[in-house]
């Protein structure tokens, strides 16, 4: 018995180590502190490094994303907006914060929804939607741009997800592999909300984290609560069947795809990180039901609201679903609750419930190797949701919308 543990020991030490350099979600001692190359650093400061926000889009930045069904482009205005086909010698009238689902990854320009929003209402509806933020950092973007923004209405969207990139300092903790990732990140206390500026605040300082680990690790809880718990180490089947909802079917797919060669490696890799999404959305929904995690987004939230307020300007928070929310038993319902605390405070979009109800769900996304996101149709939704809303508000404001086009 004791031979044929120690056969199977060695054989799962085996297969981790031949699959990981493929799929940085699997993870080993070495993880914890890995070293970042200097090339990778300059890459990412010539594209993306923001010392306050952690990364922001560059002005004038133009690229190509691959999805199934082909390549898309997207191109970024002078003020690191997304361009708006259209709409770009019109003033402001709504402006839009948030992540990816904001910026809407993996389609054109003209299938964005702040676009198809901007088509409905006639007015110009800009997009600072910047891939992978948290409401922090979308709300510290909004408060370095309001001095300069024009616009009445202020769109915060996010995913559902964002509970825990709200508590994320380094996102490789949360999201393996995401080492360039350092982040501000707001706590709660006594007196109100702290800001914490990120780690990392000169390029050199990538270089040389480790000295400031102790700090990263006390405001990063996804160190001690997510990430060392995954860490595949001798003795292995412990660990996994610890985590076997997790580990053992991303070994299965990506050992199938190693059997299946070339053709089959791609179709692994998807199907494993599909496996991580859907454990990510777990997180999401324990977080929902911490009375702390909810306590800091009320007070996010709160914040935003103020802001806005104060600057005299509207604002609303708009959820957009991922498709692992959908796929949750609970049908992504895991925020709903909270959202029904923060409504009194602020107009509040929901389009989680629009979403599942769909008949063709999956029409609603469009895939790429980072997962699903909005397609044209599942953006014209969320247009079409905040329509009403917007152009309410506007009519408010004094600003009434022109006479609604129809979204083909």
């Amino acid at each position: 018995m004791l031979g044929g543990y120690a056969a199977v020991e060695y054989g799962a030490a085996r297969l981790v180590r031949r699959l990981k350099p493929g799929f940085p979600w699997l993870i080993m001692p070495g993880d914890e502190t890995p070293a970042i190359p200097a090339a990778l650093v300059q890459r990412h400061v010539a594209r993306s490094f923001d010392p306050e926000l952690g990364w922001c889009r560059r002005p004038g930045e133009q690229g190509t994303e691959t999805t199934d069904s082909g390549r898309v482009g997207y191109a970024m205005d002078e003020r690191a907006r997304r361009r708006n086909p259209g709409f770009e010698s019109e003033p402001a009238t709504v402006a839009c914060f948030g992540d990816s689902f904001t910026f809407c990854r993996l389609v054109g320009d003209d299938e964005t929804w702040p676009h198809q929003l901007s088509r409905l209402l006639g007015v110009n509806a800009v997009n600072y939607g910047v891939g992978n933020y948290g409401l922090d950092q979308a709300l510290l973007r909004l408060e370095r741009e309001l001095p300069d923004l024009e616009a009445q209405v202020i769109v915060m969207g996010v995913v559902p997800e964002t509970v825990a990139r709200v508590h994320s300092y380094w996102k490789h903790y949360f999201e393996y592999g995401n080492v360039l990732a350092f982040k501000p990140r707001f706590t709660l206390g006594p007196e109100g909300l702290r800001l914490h500026p990120s780690a990392v605040r000169r390029p050199e300082e990538y270089l040389t984290y480790q000295e400031r680990l102790t700090e990263i690790t006390r405001l990063d809880p996804f160190h001690a609560g997510k990430f060392r718990p995954d860490i595949l180490r001798f003795p292995y089947l412990p660990k996994l069947v610890r985590r076997a909802r997790r580990h053992l079917p991303v070994l299965a797919h990506l050992a199938g795809g190693l059997i299946r060669g070339d053709g089959g490696r791609e179709p692994a890799i998807r199907a494993a990180f599909r496996v991580v999404l859907r454990d990510n959305a777990r997180w999401t929904a324990r977080l929902y039901a911490d009375p702390d995690a909810r306590g800091l987004m009320r007070a996010l939230v709160e914040r935003f609201a103020a802001v806005c307020r104060a600057a005299g300007k509207h604002p609303v928070l708009l959820v957009i679903p991922q498709l692992a929310d959908l796929e949750r038993r609970d049908g992504g319902s895991a925020h709903h609750g909270f959202l029904a605390e923060v409504s009194p405070t602020l107009r509040v979009v929901d389009l989680t419930e629009r979403f599942r109800r769909d008949p063709d769900r999956d029409g609603l996304f469009v895939h790429g190797r980072l997962g699903p996101h909005c397609s044209r149709r599942g953006n014209a939704l969320v247009a079409e949701a905040l329509s009403p809303v917007i152009g309410g508000l506007l009519t408010e404001a004094g600003a009434g919308p022109a006479l609604p086009q129809t979204i083909r």
